[in-house]
């Protein structure tokens, strides 16, 4: 690094030549971390999908079993959300997801009903794909209302 001198007064300073070199070493450093940022967001929309999923999914059930009414989960794939509702037009969660995400009903249907006592009214699974590179099954079991997810 130069220090400039003047005549007379004694002015110590950087260069412009300096300064740029500094901002642009600052610069392509932070890019490094921004592109690692983003590639971390990238492992995480499954997972965070899955647990807000898992999550209303325990809401719906437990909503059924302490009112005694039966809980519908509607899944729309094509534009992304799902909603839970209880009774005609009670919409009581609406959740957008990840554009993504696609969800293939397969044998559920797009309606997954939780009855008043907890258990599910239907069995089947339901296809989760994540930009074609990750693939789940999601799979509902009669009897308690258990459900787990599965890396296809």
């Amino acid at each position: 690094m130069h220090r400039k001198r003047r005549k007379g007064n004694a002015q110590l300073g950087f260069t412009f030549v300096e300064s740029l070199l500094v901002l642009s070493v600052v610069s392509v450093i932070l890019s490094f971390t921004i592109l690692k940022i983003a590639a971390i967001e990238e492992k995480h929309v499954t997972k965070n999908f899955f647990s807000e999923l898992y999550n209303d999914l325990l809401f719906a059930q437990q909503l059924a079993m302490s009112t005694k009414r039966s809980v519908t989960i509607t899944f729309s794939p094509s534009n992304h959300y799902y909603r839970i509702t209880q009774g005609p037009g009670n919409e009581l969660l609406r959740r957008n997801y990840h554009e993504d995400i696609l969800i293939d009903p397969r044998t559920m249907g797009p309606l997954l009903v939780f009855q008043s006592h907890g258990s599910i009214q239907k069995a089947g699974t339901m296809g989760v794909s994540y930009k074609d590179l990750e693939n789940y099954r999601l799979v509902f079991q009669l009897g308690k209302g258990r459900f787990y997810v599965e890396a296809v």
